[in-house]
Protein backbone atom coordinates (compact mmCIF):
# COMPACT_ATOMS: atom_id res chain seq x y z
CA UNK A 1 0.00 0.00 0.00
CA UNK A 2 1.23 3.81 -1.11
CA UNK A 3 0.91 6.15 1.89
CA UNK A 4 0.16 10.00 1.53
CA UNK A 5 3.74 10.66 1.68
CA UNK A 6 4.92 8.28 -1.02
CA UNK A 7 2.05 10.07 -3.12
CA UNK A 8 3.22 13.51 -2.54
CA UNK A 9 6.89 12.84 -2.93
CA UNK A 10 6.00 11.11 -6.26
CA UNK A 11 3.52 13.82 -7.45
CA UNK A 12 6.81 16.73 -6.05
CA UNK A 13 8.75 14.46 -8.39
CA UNK A 14 7.32 13.94 -11.69
CA UNK A 15 6.54 18.30 -11.18
CA UNK A 16 10.36 18.60 -10.39
CA UNK A 17 10.98 16.77 -13.43
CA UNK A 18 8.70 18.40 -15.52
CA UNK A 19 10.10 21.70 -14.57
CA UNK A 20 13.24 20.47 -14.94
CA UNK A 21 12.80 19.21 -18.89
CA UNK A 22 10.91 22.93 -19.64
CA UNK A 23 13.65 24.34 -17.90
CA UNK A 24 16.20 22.34 -20.23
CA UNK A 25 13.69 23.30 -23.30
CA UNK A 26 14.19 26.69 -22.70
CA UNK A 27 17.56 26.68 -22.24
CA UNK A 28 18.57 24.75 -25.36
CA UNK A 29 16.29 27.60 -27.28
CA UNK A 30 17.91 30.59 -25.52
CA UNK A 31 21.52 28.60 -26.58
CA UNK A 32 20.34 28.91 -30.07
CA UNK A 33 19.09 32.34 -29.93
CA UNK A 34 22.81 33.70 -28.59
CA UNK A 35 23.91 31.68 -30.68
CA UNK A 36 22.40 33.38 -33.44
CA UNK A 37 23.04 36.46 -31.92
CA UNK A 38 26.94 36.14 -31.71
CA UNK A 39 26.95 35.09 -35.29
CA UNK A 40 24.89 38.79 -36.53
CA UNK A 41 27.69 40.89 -34.17
CA UNK A 42 30.84 38.90 -35.79
CA UNK A 43 29.29 39.12 -39.46
CA UNK A 44 28.43 43.17 -38.75
CA UNK A 45 31.06 43.70 -35.93
CA UNK A 46 33.48 46.46 -38.53
CA UNK A 47 29.70 48.57 -39.22
CA UNK A 48 28.87 48.00 -35.52
CA UNK A 49 32.58 49.57 -34.50
CA UNK A 50 31.88 52.46 -37.43
CA UNK A 51 28.71 53.34 -36.10
CA UNK A 52 30.07 53.73 -32.65
CA UNK A 53 32.59 55.45 -33.65
CA UNK A 54 30.39 58.32 -35.73
CA UNK A 55 28.05 58.13 -32.69
CA UNK A 56 29.49 61.51 -31.31
CA UNK A 57 29.09 63.03 -34.21
CA UNK A 58 25.98 62.22 -35.35
CA UNK A 59 24.42 63.35 -31.70
CA UNK A 60 26.36 67.04 -32.14
CA UNK A 61 24.45 66.87 -35.96
CA UNK A 62 21.75 66.54 -34.62
CA UNK A 63 21.79 69.28 -31.69
CA UNK A 64 23.19 71.54 -34.39
CA UNK A 65 19.86 70.83 -36.35
CA UNK A 66 17.78 71.14 -33.29
CA UNK A 67 19.19 74.70 -32.53
CA UNK A 68 18.99 75.51 -35.97
CA UNK A 69 15.14 74.70 -36.70
CA UNK A 70 14.56 76.37 -33.37
CA UNK A 71 16.15 79.61 -34.97
CA UNK A 72 13.97 79.21 -38.24
CA UNK A 73 11.36 79.08 -36.45
CA UNK A 74 11.65 82.23 -34.43
CA UNK A 75 12.89 83.75 -37.61
CA UNK A 76 9.64 82.22 -39.44
CA UNK A 77 7.33 83.80 -36.35
CA UNK A 78 8.95 87.30 -36.63
CA UNK A 79 8.48 87.59 -40.23
CA UNK A 80 5.10 86.69 -39.88
CA UNK A 81 4.49 89.39 -37.34
CA UNK A 82 6.62 91.77 -39.34
CA UNK A 83 3.93 90.48 -42.52
CA UNK A 84 1.17 90.80 -40.14
CA UNK A 85 2.08 94.68 -39.32
CA UNK A 86 2.74 95.35 -42.75
CA UNK A 87 -0.32 94.90 -43.85
CA UNK A 88 -2.10 96.03 -41.18
CA UNK A 89 -0.23 99.53 -41.67
CA UNK A 90 -1.20 98.98 -45.91
CA UNK A 91 -5.03 98.58 -44.83
CA UNK A 92 -4.63 101.76 -43.03
CA UNK A 93 -3.21 103.87 -45.50
CA UNK A 94 -5.62 102.27 -48.61
CA UNK A 95 -8.34 103.19 -46.27
CA UNK A 96 -7.24 106.87 -45.83
CA UNK A 97 -6.41 107.00 -49.72
CA UNK A 98 -10.35 105.61 -50.23
CA UNK A 99 -11.77 108.46 -47.94
CA UNK A 100 -9.70 110.97 -49.73
CA UNK A 101 -10.71 109.67 -52.97
CA UNK A 102 -14.25 109.61 -51.64
CA UNK A 103 -14.06 113.18 -50.45
CA UNK A 104 -12.87 114.20 -53.68
CA UNK A 105 -15.78 112.34 -55.75
CA UNK A 106 -17.84 114.09 -53.34
CA UNK A 107 -16.54 117.54 -54.45
CA UNK A 108 -16.52 117.14 -57.50
CA UNK A 109 -20.19 116.01 -58.09
CA UNK A 110 -21.02 119.42 -55.71
CA UNK A 111 -19.33 121.31 -58.15
CA UNK A 112 -20.46 119.55 -61.49
CA UNK A 113 -23.88 120.39 -59.11
CA UNK A 114 -23.89 123.61 -58.99
CA UNK A 115 -22.30 124.22 -62.33
CA UNK A 116 -25.23 122.53 -63.95
CA UNK A 117 -27.64 124.40 -61.98
CA UNK A 118 -26.41 127.60 -62.70
CA UNK A 119 -25.86 126.77 -66.37
CA UNK A 120 -28.83 124.79 -66.68
CA UNK A 121 -31.33 127.73 -66.00
CA UNK A 122 -30.16 129.67 -68.80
Amino acid sequence: MISYKDLGLLILFIIAAGVGIYLFIALNHLTNILKKVRGTLDKHESNIDKTLDKLPSIAANIDEAAVNVKQGVENAAATVDAIGDTISETVVSVSAGTQEAVEYVKIISEIVKVLLSTFGKK
